[in-house]
């Protein structure tokens, strides 16, 4: 992963840092990873919780061919899971490494809301 730090592009949202770099395979690998910065050890696992958990909903919408690591900042302990989805979503969206413009749980309430009709 130090090449994804070294060679890869980044982008950055209050919550969290986005870098991504191609990696050659059928497959794109995400890694997660918290500083001290962001506070204790019990803070940082629950950092890495959410972006983990953020990823699981928005992998099926991630291109394949990149290695993406998710890098926590101290504002996500604030955050809520949502929250945190959503600033992965736009930040996927602005690097181009997103199959489709709305993250899955805004999708499944439209989706929803238009069965309603």
């Amino acid at each position: 992963m130090r090449q994804v730090y070294s060679e890869g592009r980044s982008w950055t949202h209050p919550l969290l840092v986005l870098v991504t770099r191609p990696n050659g395979l059928d497959l794109s690998r995400i890694g997660v990873t918290a500083s001290r910065k962001v506070g204790s050890a019990t803070a940082r696992n629950r950092a890495k919780r959410l972006l983990r958990e953020a990823a699981r909903h928005l992998h099926p919408q991630l291109e394949t061919g990149w290695d993406v690591m998710l890098i926590a900042r101290p504002k996500i302990l604030e955050a809520k899971e949502p929250q945190v989805e959503e600033a992965l979503a736009r930040l996927l969206r602005r690097s181009s490494l997103s199959t489709s413009e709305k993250s899955s749980r805004t999708s499944k309430v439209t989706a929803l809301e238009e069965t309603e009709e």
